[in-house]
């Protein structure tokens, strides 16, 4: 399926793991989860590598108030007895991240259980982390291999699935945002890695009546989707194929549940409501003509760097400092000659631009997907107020370099 590293999905995991072990020369081990993930399937791995008389630590964290941050990462290394180990990761996205991070610092590969279709963390470089509450994509390793018993998959809860889907769905924006970035800012960009994050997005919604009934196929389709845009992360060793707009409003609700101490955010379904949000100003692009979009441009005002970094040193106290040094694109753009190149190139590309924002279903199509699945579709339903809704708008677009459909909306004054 991929020249990444070996993945098997299937019913007999556990045993194909214990042979990839046997045939690796890997006898020294340290197991984390948490305390569903191990009673859902980690015990299973666990006694299996024990009845092969291999050296086994263990690390079972509380699934309470569980996230990849600074606390989690310290107590897994503070367990940790500085011996070379394979780290074996069994769990959903947190979990895996976790894992991914640790393993990498203390410079031991690992490898990954899903125990769940609800992140499409499992194949990617990047650790998603919070540390001294700003949340960020922290560059680490991928797993050495990965197995997936699909029975333990179908039979997660329905609301992972939901999440995972939600997660998977969100490439339709994030690779036009990509493609955006690369057209109207000039930043890196590859065609395949592009097409490749389309059709995990494409592939997930073609089998959403599957995942409902979590049909056995359906669900290796949607892990499936889940490893190959991981892929495209890893691929671009950078996020950008798999993270736009979306995932920056997502990351802002994230944030102030973590600075509120609330708990209860699933981050696939934050992303797929902020996917929606997304998708209805795709569609408000997709309706506008060259002409339209010239006059819009044309009355566009960014205000200047000393306001920008105000409001976000007002609002954002935690993380300003971070986000002011990070040279935020729309900050750049308070320079009216990039502003003005910005524009321009806008117009310049408008056939290609349009043919991205194609790709991208409309509102309704996203929202009966996800109402199919029971995940929210709406910030209320996810504990998010009003005036958090607008503040993740309007400061989410500052997270990351991209030149995302929350600058271009921004641009036109919606």
């Amino acid at each position: 399926m991929n020249d990444h590293m070996s993945i098997y999905v299937g019913d007999q995991a556990i045993e194909e793991f214990i042979q990839f072990c046997k045939q690796g020369n890997f006898s020294h081990f340290f197991l984390i989860a948490d305390q569903n993930t191990y009673n859902a399937l980690g015990k299973r791995v666990f006694q299996s590598l024990q009845e092969q008389g291999w050296d086994v630590l263990t690390q079972i964290l509380n699934p309470e108030h569980l996230h990849t941050d600074d606390f989690s990462i310290t107590r897994v290394l503070a367990t940790y007895d500085a011996e070379p180990r394979l780290f074996v990761a069994v769990g959903s996205g947190t979990i895996t991240d976790i894992t991914r991070f640790t393993s990498h610092r203390s410079r031991n590969p690992f490898v990954s259980f899903p125990s769940a279709a609800s992140v499409d963390a499992y194949t990617s470089k990047n650790a998603p982390t919070t540390v001294g509450g700003l949340k960020g994509s922290i560059y680490c390793q991928a797993p050495i291999a990965i197995f997936t018993d699909l029975p333990t998959i179908c039979e997660s809860p329905k609301f992972l699935t939901a999440s995972g889907f939600g997660d998977s769905i969100s490439k339709f924006t994030s690779s036009s945002d990509w493609k955006f970035t690369q057209l109207i800012w000039g930043s890196a960009f590859d065609e395949g890695i592009y097409r490749n994050a389309l059709h995990a997005a494409k592939q997930s919604a073609s089998v959403v009546a599957g995942i409902q009934r979590a049909d056995p196929q359906s669900m290796a389709k949607l892990m499936d989707s889940q490893f190959e845009s991981g892929f495209c992360m890893a691929d671009f060793a950078n996020s950008a194929p798999a993270s736009g707009g979306e995932h920056h409003i997502a990351h802002m609700w994230e944030m102030m549940f973590h600075w509120d101490k609330r708990e209860g955010l699933f981050h696939g379904h934050a992303v797929g409501v902020a996917t929606l949000i997304e998708a209805e100003w795709y569609e408000r692009l997709r309706a506008l003509s060259k002409d339209e979009a010239a006059a819009l441009l044309g009355q566009a005002v960014v205000p200047d760097k000393d306001f920008q970094e105000q409001q976000i040193r007002q609002t954002l106290p935690l993380i300003a400092d971070e986000l002011i040094k990070s040279h935020p694109i729309y900050i750049q753009l308070a320079d009216p000659k990039v502003l003005n190149t910005c524009k321009q190139r806008m117009l310049d590309s408008w056939e290609e631009i349009q043919t991205a924002a194609s790709n991208v279903p409309s509102a309704q199509q996203v929202y009966d997907w996800l109402k199919l699945l029971g995940a929210p579709t709406t910030p209320s339903e996810l504990g998010i107020t009003p005036c958090q809704v607008e503040t993740a708008k309007e400061f989410g677009l500052y997270l990351r370099e991209r030149f995302s459909m929350n600058i271009i909306r921004k641009l036109f004054g919606w």
